[in-house]
């Protein structure tokens, strides 16, 4: 049994094109919302593979507890599933798209028995949905995110005290293993957005104790090296909202 999970909060605008990217899929999505007042929970409701809608209260702070909800996250879904054999889960973000030939092929790395956390080399679509940044350390970045549950998961208590982490389990942390596919990230697409971004995590972070090299480099095209991506490793153009669409299309 493969599950989508993954933690939003006011992602009207991601979601409808998320789900018809990935529905076929998947067996089912589990989701935790923290606080959304858009139109963010009817979306989650009206989707026809939901499993279960986790949710946390409404609340004004900027920041989100990122581990504590991927903690949860995890653990409710190994609940709701614990009957089945060979529970694995898919962990996404509204904001991202996967490689067509990942998602076709991803049920084959979910093996009974296979105790590991498989990766996707993840792009950042920049000025234009057919294009990702690649120079520096725009082109090292991975996300382990496809992996089996299993009863009891610890988490290192490192884990609860920083964004940007891992979501596997202690179990898994010397069990990875990294894919030739690509995961596709939207939100850095628009500069307006790339800009938001860094103000965002400049506010919650501060004193860089999350992420050393800090923040500012979202926004710096110094050197800036953009790459097309190729035919066998698109990703669906059509899925994405539509106003991303147009953005410098050719």
């Amino acid at each position: 049994m493969l599950i989508a999970i993954m933690c939003v909060r006011n992602e009207e605008y991601y979601l409808p094109s998320f789900f018809e990217h990935i529905r076929k899929y998947v067996d089912g999505f589990v989701v935790l919302d923290d606080g959304s007042t858009d139109n963010t929970i009817n979306i989650l409701k009206n989707e026809p593979k939901m499993i279960k809608i986790i949710t946390n209260p409404i609340t004004n702070k900027l920041d989100w507890d990122e581990a504590k909800n991927r903690i949860k996250l995890l653990n409710e879904t190994y609940k709701i599933a614990h009957d089945k054999n060979n529970i694995w889960v898919l962990c996404c973000d509204p904001d991202e798209r996967f490689e067509i030939n990942f998602l076709k092929n991803m049920k084959k790395y979910c093996k009974e028995n296979t105790m590991k956390a498989y990766g996707l080399h993840f792009r950042e679509i920049h000025n234009n949905k057919k294009y990702y940044r690649y120079d520096g350390i725009w082109n090292n970045k991975t996300k382990y995110i496809l992996f089996p549950l299993k009863k009891n998961m610890k988490f290192d208590k490192v884990y609860l005290n920083r964004h940007h982490i891992n979501w596997f389990y202690n179990d898994l942390i010397d069990k990875c293993e990294l894919t030739n596919y690509n995961l596709y990230h939207l939100k850095m697409l628009k500069k307006e957005e790339r800009i938001k971004r860094m103000e965002l995590y400049n506010t919650i972070d501060p004193d860089k104790k999350m992420q050393t090299i800090g923040y500012d480099y979202l926004v710096n095209e110094d050197n800036m090296l953009l790459t097309k991506i190729k035919y066998r490793k698109k990703y669906n153009y059509k899925l994405i909202p539509n106003d991303l669409k147009k953005i410098n299309d050719k």
